[in-house]
């Protein structure tokens, strides 16, 4: 017996095609549904899996039994029925299964779409236009998080060791070329989460995640790490570690995990990212000393409980007087205690620690980014006369810290705010912004733009920023009014204005506030006199930064060296007299006359120096 025309006899072939079309069908609709009305991630598996079984179910039947005029009968032998021809019912499968064929074919070959957003952008005239940006699809391939690692431990007492060993971990994979490591404040939000890995990769932006945990019980430990595709939740690579608590070993850890996982994303992404063999430095024999340090630098980073943090320091040094991860954190911790307070002493006493520890830190690794940084910050800081070469003298030394280490968001922040004090605002906002592509949670670099981005009249970027402060939980006492005046924010400008002066101001209705910010070169002199009473009997500031009497001539009391003049509320003070004198009295304009002057300044025939 032929099987090709018996098969088509029975119309085997007729049911499977009409069967692969319906199913395709089948399986849009439930993808449809399944992500408009919730269902869980696995309903439309479970339809294919259906689909699947339910084909040779089928086939079965269209051999044993025809449709007939009289109902459905067992099909009879090869004699008792001829051949069926050709009809038109066949044709218009065949064309629907190559329709299907081919648009699966389409679908698997086409590169992905490139989705248009529109961005709504605020023009220096006021009205609102929209630009549009491409956006991709989906995260680069070779990109990853390091979630902060479980701790498992008994007495579940080494939460600092387990995110310790995760921080390490990211600190070492971000030195991989080509390969892209989502911040660590960014990760360590989802500490304690219940978010999905893929809500988690969707969320920073990453194609993979790493995660894991620690069991320290005794002199042992266990280090389990996972790396997970965050589009697929497909575990790519996982191991178990069990060693000896010691330094050596903690190090060794890092090395074969974060060589194992550049191995597997390697062979994942063949291309794209080199495997390679990572070697972490030791940088400490003791454990304690190691263990110290992973407990204050969590402090420093969240400026928090210093003095804690730097007694931490002290011990981990008197146990080992060579670590320099100690030494140099604990200068950058003496130099922010000047500012956050918390220890005793002046001000000078405690730069010359800082700087005594940033020099032993240089002893031992001359390299070190962060205590270059704090030389720098803290000579400037304590220069009692600062002139041209000083002042070029601390750009240059925080780009040096920036050259051995291009991830040291201090450095760019501390030379951002250089940049921004001598009217360089567009290398200011430069390395604000780097700063928060590294570290999306630096609070001060994210503070400093809501201050240059007016500078250069895109208040709605200045507006976005201090938004996403408050987001992020900085507990902030101002609020950028100007900024809400010129985009027209009316009720806001009203309401916010209301929450920080209450009813009974000196200039009474707050809309006479909205109509100065709006427009500061108007006749509001009769407000001075009210505004700067008021100011001095609450001690408080009606915009942020300055005062509101500096808007309406009195500029005497800006303070000189301070990065905000560059902003659009400041026209008046850059044209008057004590401009000039600030100018004639620091280093700027020696500076400018030795380095060039910034885009928005420069000098006239007759000495007068005129700053848009």
């Amino acid at each position: 017996m032929n099987l090709l025309a018996e098969l088509r006899r029975r119309s085997v072939f007729r049911v499977a095609a009409a069967y692969l079309i319906s199913g395709w069908v089948v399986m849009q609709v439930v993808g449809v549904i399944t992500s408009a009305s919730g269902l869980p991630e696995w309903a439309d598996s479970l339809a294919l899996v259906l689909l699947v079984v339910g084909l040779p179910i089928a086939l079965i039947v269209a051999w044993a039994f025809e449709m007939t005029p009289e109902g459905v009968k067992q099909t009879g032998n090869s004699g008792e029925a001829a051949l069926r021809p050709f009809s038109i019912t066949d044709g218009v499968l065949l064309a629907g299964l190559a329709l299907v064929i081919g648009f699966i074919g389409w679908q698997q070959l086409a590169p992905p779409e490139t989705v248009v957003v529109e961005v709504p952008v605020v023009s220096d005239e006021g009205p609102v236009e929209t630009a549009t940006e491409d956006m991709a699809p989906g995260p680069e391939a070779a990109s990853i998080a390091v979630l902060a690692f479980a701790d498992l431990s008994p007495d579940g007492d080494q939460e600092h060791f387990s995110d310790g060993i995760s921080e390490e971990l990211l600190n070492v994979l971000v030195r991989v070329e080509g390969l892209r490591v989502a911040s660590r404040t960014s990760a360590f939000r989802f500490k304690g989460s219940n978010a999905s890995i893929p809500e988690i990769g969707l969320d920073l932006n990453v194609r993979h995640v790493l995660e894991g945990s620690v069991r320290r019980s005794g002199n042992t430990i266990r280090i389990t790490a996972q790396l997970i595709d965050s589009a697929t939740d497909e575990h790519l690579w996982s191991d178990t570690y069990d060693r000896e608590m010691t330094a050596s070993n903690l190090f060794e850890v890092q090395d074969d995990i974060a060589t194992a996982i550049v191995a597997a994303l390697s062979e994942r992404l063949q291309g794209i990212l080199p495997a390679a063999d990572i070697e972490v430095e030791t940088t400490t024999e003791n454990l304690t000393a190691y263990e110290l340090f992973l407990q204050a630098r969590p402090l420093f980073l969240a400026r928090q409980d210093l003095p804690l943090a730097d007694q931490y320091l002290a011990q981990a040094i008197e146990l080992d007087p060579e670590f320099n991860e100690a030494w140099e954190l604990r200068a950058a911790i003496r130099y922010l205690g000047v500012s956050y307070g918390g220890f005793e002493g002046e001000p000078e006493e405690q730069y010359a620690m800082a700087v005594e520890f940033a020099e032993t830190a240089l002893r031992i690794e001359p390299n070190s980014s962060l205590a270059i940084a704090v030389i720098t910050n803290v000579t400037s800081e304590s220069s009692p006369q600062p002139d041209a070469a000083s002042v070029r003298a601390t750009i240059d030394g925080y780009s040096r810290a920036l050259e051995i280490d291009p991830r040291n968001t201090t450095a760019l922040n501390w030379r951002g705010m250089v940049y921004g004090t001598i009217g360089e605002v567009d290398l200011a906002l430069a390395d604000f912004n780097s700063c928060l592509e590294i570290e999306p949670y630096y609070i001060p670099c994210r503070g400093n733009l809501t201050v240059s981005y007016p500078a250069v009249g895109n208040d709605q970027a200045a507006y976005d920023a201090f938004i996403e402060m408050r987001n992020q939980g900085a507990n902030l006492n101002t609020f950028p009014l100007g900024t809400l005046a010129r985009l027209g924010m009316r009720d806001t400008f009203l309401i916010v204005a209301a929450t920080l002066y209450g009813p009974n101001a000196p200039w009474g209705d707050h809309e006479v506030l909205f109509e100065m910010a709006q427009n500061p070169e108007g006749d509001f002199d009769h407000l001075l006199e009210a505004i700067t009473e008021y100011e001095v009997a609450r001690d408080v500031f009606v915009f942020p930064y300055q005062g509101v009497d500096i808007l309406l001539g009195n500029h005497e009391r800006v303070e000189a060296g301070w990065s905000g003049i560059w902003g659009p509320e400041f026209a008046g003070y850059r044209r008057s007299e004590v401009f000039q004198r600030h100018l004639a009295e620091g280093p700027l304009l020696e500076y400018w006359r030795t380095y060039g002057f910034p885009p928005q300044c420069r000098e006239r025939d007759d000495g007068w120096i005129e700053c848009d």
